[in-house]
């Protein structure tokens, strides 16, 4: 699979940086140890809500992972290379289509538990 923005690289440049192990991460994120490995090989696409878990677990910027920006690139070095002044527009746009995109199905879910909760004749 081709990721544009090498997230499993990105994901196993951390992971090496901190000196955590694939087990130990695969287990933070919420997924298989295989899974995670294949994550970081790019055969797999890595699930958006995976990568915000891993932006908690890491302690970087979403855009870290959204970028086509260099993969050794990390918060503590964005702030000392100016690197987060000079992302380009693409990488937010990404970001913000994310966000609105998880709106939305937040607004969606929320409809739906409401009809759920109508059909079942309210809050017990």
């Amino acid at each position: 699979m081709t990721d544009v923005f090498m997230i499993g690289k990105k994901l196993k440049y951390l992971r090496e940086d901190r000196k955590y192990s694939q087990e130990y991460v695969a287990i933070e994120l919420g997924v298989g140890k295989s899974t995670y490995s294949d994550y970081e090989r790019e055969v797999l696409n890595v699930p958006a809500d995976v990568v915000v878990k891993a932006v908690d677990l890491y302690k970087v910027d979403l855009s870290y992972f959204y970028s086509r920006g260099p993969v050794q690139i990390t918060m503590n070095d964005q702030a000392t290379n100016g690197y987060v002044e000079h992302q380009n527009n693409e990488g937010k746009e990404l970001v913000d289509r994310f966000f609105a995109h998880i709106a939305e199905r937040d607004k969606r879910l929320e409809e739906l538990l409401a009809r759920a909760i109508d059909r079942l004749g309210g809050p017990a």
